[in-house]
């Protein structure tokens, strides 16, 4: 099932890659970045759960620190609690990682993807080697040691950044530059296709958190006193 994925993923991009030819800028970093845009328009419906999700706790928040404060001493009964009051709310506190969830079988289907489908001896019969640059990058399915890997570390900060829900929350202020860390890190042994893919991605969920904010009714960050 898994190689069905990867055929699958690979038959997108050059799909995608067909789309830019008949444009007449045939180009497979073009290509995987359209790729990026559809796998973010078809998860929009789960990333608006998230944010809704989000919502809801920040409104939570002042129940949540009575519990907290009340149970100080138990912290067993303080989560059981915290349990029940989003369960009478209708809310589920790791709807935040649905996103990451579904984007772990694409990242890693895209990784072996991308590994043989710009391989010189074992690509698919219709992949074109010759648009398989991208600007400083000679072939995609290859690693770029240093630029992407630094863009891929820079734009996973932005995105945390603008996805905190509560900028005081310890776990979080870690997170925001843990995370980006090890991304860069990991970006550096990746086919450059795929870290062009997670920059992409990164950009245009910052780009839509910063929209969501700003929107009337949009979700704001927590401040804590």
């Amino acid at each position: 099932m898994f190689g069905a994925l990867v055929d699958f993923l690979s038959n997108c991009i050059q799909f995608f890659y067909t789309v830019t030819a008949n444009f007449g800028l045939p180009n497979y970093g073009i290509a995987i970045l359209l790729f990026t845009v559809a796998v973010k328009v078809l998860l929009f419906p789960l990333t608006a759960y998230q944010i809704r999700s989000m919502k809801k706790i920040q409104e939570l928040q002042p129940k949540i620190q009575k519990i907290q404060q009340k149970y100080k001493n138990d912290p067993q009964k303080a989560q059981q609690a915290m349990l029940e009051l989003y369960q009478k709310e209708k809310v589920n506190p790791f709807s935040g990682c649905l996103p990451l969830l579904i984007q772990m079988p694409i990242l890693i289907a895209l990784f072996n993807s991308l590994r043989r489908f710009f391989d010189p001896l074992q690509h698919p019969e219709y992949v074109n080697l010759d648009h398989a640059s991208f600007f400083w990058v000679d072939n995609l399915g290859a690693p770029d040691p240093w630029i992407l890997p630094l863009l891929v570390g820079l734009f996973t900060f932005l995105q945390s950044k603008f996805s905190m829900s509560n900028p005081n929350d310890q776990t979080q202020k870690t997170m925001l530059y843990v995370m980006p860390l090890m991304m860069a890190w990991f970006a550096r042994s990746f086919p450059a296709g795929l870290s062009l893919y997670w920059v992409m991605y990164s950009i245009m969920s910052a780009l839509e958190q910063a929209i969501i904010r700003r929107a009337p009714g949009g979700v704001k960050k927590e401040e804590v006193a």
